[in-house]
């Protein structure tokens, strides 16, 4: 009788799970898989700003959803990767960390919240690493947030690597320490599913570029 109730209890939980990804918001959905179409065609800052614009605009309208901000860091996170201007670099990703924590307070304890996060932090560190250096164990501890809450988020393992593999080797980084962590990036990006068609799904090639440079 207890494995029949049990049995039960998981079909009905199934169930649920189905009727609500069937029951998502379509015009919500859209408007994010138009947003990521913009960053799947993104070639430089700009077009990263652009979508950026795009997602903030969903996040004005679905207030109660976290997608919209998350993207919206992840947007800004790249325009400063792909601008040379220190300034400009500082000011998209104070901005970034702004709509990480909106997302944040959407959606608590969220895997891949902590791990842009960690990202941006790093980055941050990055642009003044002397009077910044702090930032170094901030990132460290958003990171190891992630991996707690989800050991298998691939992007965890992917942005530490990332992080180790530019850090001067003087500094305790270089492509020999990177390696493990890029290695256990690709393994779990090959069985990563994403909740649906509009959860973060990013990263994978960039694992297997980067770990291809440390062999």
């Amino acid at each position: 009788m207890k494995t029949l109730m049990q049995s039960i209890t998981l079909l009905f939980v199934l169930i649920s799970l189905n009727s609500l990804a069937q029951n998502a918001d379509p015009k919500f959905t859209k408007a994010i898989k138009s947003g990521l179409e913009l960053i799947a065609n993104a070639k430089g800052a700009e077009d990263y700003l652009k979508a950026e614009n795009q997602f903030e605009r969903i996040a004005a309208v679905e207030t109660k959803e976290w997608l919209p901000s998350y993207y919206a860091a992840y947007c800004h996170l790249y325009a400063g990767y792909m601008t040379a201007d220190k300034e400009l670099k500082d000011q998209y990703w104070d901005k970034a960390l702004l709509e990480i924590d909106k997302a944040d307070a959407l959606s608590a304890n969220n895997s891949e919240i902590y791990a842009l996060r960690g990202a941006l932090q790093f980055m941050k560190m990055s642009v003044d690493p002397r009077a910044r250096m702090y930032l170094m164990g901030e990132s460290a501890e958003s990171l190891q947030k992630a991996a707690t809450l989800n050991p298998e988020n691939p992007r965890t393992d992917l942005i530490r690597g990332q992080d180790i593999f530019y850090t001067p080797e003087a500094f305790g980084g270089g492509k020999a320490k990177a390696k493990s962590l890029l290695e256990s990036a690709v393994a779990k990006f090959a069985i990563f599913k994403p909740a649906n068609t509009i959860d973060p799904n990013w990263g994978a090639e960039s694992a297997k570029t980067l770990l291809a440079q440390c062999k």
